[in-house]
């Protein structure tokens, strides 16, 4: 037989002492005076009052037990009734405080709840040392995220209250005044849940999610329901500090019932992380963001009235210019919005005109795709057009200088209204009623290009301010684009070409790539007149010699 020798635990001893003469003892007075000297024993080795030495000792007793530790069983241990849940609970929230205990539901909702007690309290009793090192420094902004999640999470759990959830969020930014995010709060001035809600979205995006919904911040923070109003409230009206302060934005939801997404911004990233590269563009919208200094600078040859309109219009959008304008438009009633249709002959410029507009004024282009605008589900397409509107008034509040809202190759879309025959007819003209009543109430700069206007609706016709056609470039047009993209061909093979073939500048600009191809894979090529028809030829080849259909129509 092996023979035992228990190591002397003066505590541990206490507390299964207390835990014996508590039960069915209603906490009275004299079964409190027989162990009165196990209760000094506890609380001095806890440091804590003696009720809450009580209050302990039984809880961890229960743990060593693997019972479960709640309200409801301390009172069925003592033979209380549950009418004095609320003064054990009492007892029990200076301990809640220190975070040695964890309710895991709200204690004001669930007062029998069941509570978590601390790990370290445990091994302390069994060591019979109580664990007094203290919290590790924190240093970087990502241990205060970390440390928030933790009581994010219990929050979600319900193992800590609003009030609680919110106070330890305020104390974790005070104690830490000298971390850079928590610098930056106390720099702010924040209240208890203003703080909270700041270290909230900072937390989102740590952990990958640059965009959240108000309604998920509810769910997950449950603060009581007139808080939760004067939160809807807040963000519905747009005078959130967090709106008002640039700190997250109004982002594009896809969501079907409406409901509003919003994300955080480079301004609060960079409280925490100023290395961080922010998406400030709604990537995730309908529309593709093109930043006007990655576009590259390409010099555009048109005939002579398409040359002049062209010119209009960068002069038109130039920003002094357009401010003026919309300014003039405004003091006469008129609607401040821009629209301009671009048609005519493929490759002929139409789509590099918006972006080189974009350049020269420096404007960010927002195109529609209009993949993600079609859906083969009822009422999905008019959804997605209502929401690329909303993204784009949404992006005149972000972008210094108003946005160009370019429908590239928008055939189809402004093609004439169908007689209803079935549903896809009917939402294809839905589809285009919203799309005619948003030009309507236009505010901004919108451009379409389309190659065919032959079946263009005559209400789109009037909607545009600026109509202008791209023809095919003349023999001496030709000889200009030809010599500004390959400038070494020589001016005798320009002249015979280009009385020969006519060629768009898109066609061109393929030749001038295959050029480059074989030139490094030949260092002595020469641009001979054989080998230039030769890639004419081939270019041409790709053109189909069946007449092209009008907008949206099969013959």
């Amino acid at each position: 037989m092996f023979t035992f020798t228990p190591k002397e635990n003066p505590t541990l001893n206490a507390i299964e002492t207390i835990y014996e003469r508590t039960r069915q003892s209603s906490f009275k007075e004299k079964s409190m005076q027989a162990c009165a000297s196990e209760i000094a024993t506890v609380a001095d080795f806890f440091g804590c009052s003696h009720e809450e030495a009580v209050m302990l000792s039984i809880m961890i007793q229960c743990q060593l037990e693997n019972e479960s530790i709640s309200t409801k069983g301390i009172l069925e241990h003592a033979g209380l009734k549950k009418s004095n849940a609320l003064s054990i609970n009492q007892v029990l929230q200076p301990l809640v405080q220190k975070e040695w205990i964890s309710p895991k539901r709200d204690l004001q909702m669930n007062p029998l709840t069941e509570y978590t007690i601390q790990a370290k309290l445990i091994r302390s009793v069994w060591k019979g040392k109580l664990d007094r090192q203290p919290e590790p420094k924190m240093e970087h902004s990502s241990q205060i995220i970390i440390q928030f999640k933790s009581k994010l999470q219990e929050r979600i759990d319900k193992r800590i209250t609003y009030k609680g959830f919110l106070k330890s969020a305020y104390e974790l930014v005070q104690k830490n005044s000298s971390v850079e995010l928590c610098a930056f709060i106390s720099q702010l001035q924040l209240s208890a849940e203003d703080t909270a809600y700041f270290l909230y979205v900072c937390c989102q995006f740590y952990y990958g999610n640059e965009s959240f919904e108000l309604d998920t911040i509810i769910t997950e923070l449950m603060p009581p329901v007139e808080e939760q109003y004067k939160l809807r409230n807040a963000y519905r009206t747009g005078t959130h500090y967090l709106l008002t302060g640039g700190y997250i934005k109004e982002s594009v939801s896809m969501d079907l019932f409406g409901g509003k997404s919003y994300a955080i911004t480079e301004k609060a990233v960079h409280a925490f992380d100023k290395t961080a590269i922010v998406n400030t563009t709604n990537l995730d919208g309908i529309c593709k963001h093109v930043d006007p200094t990655a576009i590259a600078e390409k010099k555009l040859i048109f005939e002579g009235n398409e040359q002049k309109l062209v010119n209009k219009l960068h002069t038109i959008l130039r920003n002094d210019q357009f401010v003026s304008l919309t300014d003039r438009l405004e003091d006469l009633g008129m609607k401040k919005g821009i629209s301009i249709l671009l048609y005519g002959e493929p490759g002929t410029g139409k789509t590099e005109t918006v972006l080189q507009l974009g350049k020269t004024s420096n404007r960010y282009i927002m195109m529609a795709d209009a993949s993600k605008i079609r859906s083969k589900w009822v009422g999905e397409t008019e959804k997605n057009m209502k929401a690329l509107f909303d993204e784009y008034r949404k992006s005149l509040k972000e972008y210094d200088d108003v946005p160009i809202l370019m429908f590239n190759e928008a055939d189809s879309i402004l093609g004439k209204r169908l007689t209803v025959s079935d549903r896809g007819d009917q939402m294809e003209n839905a589809m285009q009623n919203i799309l005619l009543q948003e030009l309507e109430n236009f505010e901004g700069i919108f451009i379409a290009t389309t190659n065919l206007v032959t079946n263009l609706d005559k209400a789109f016709d009037r909607r545009f301010l600026y109509k202008i056609r791209f023809e095919k470039p003349s023999t001496q047009t030709l000889m200009k684009i030809w010599k500004s993209k390959i400038p070494s061909i020589k001016s005798s093979i320009l002249k015979k070409i280009c009385s020969s073939y006519s060629l768009s500048g898109g066609q061109i600009e393929n030749i001038r790539k295959k050029i480059a191809v074989d030139s490094l894979l030949n260092s002595k090529l020469k641009l001979s007149e054989s080998y230039v028809v030769q890639l004419i030829q081939q270019e041409l080849m790709l053109e189909t010699k069946k007449e092209r259909n009008p907008i949206g129509f099969l013959r």
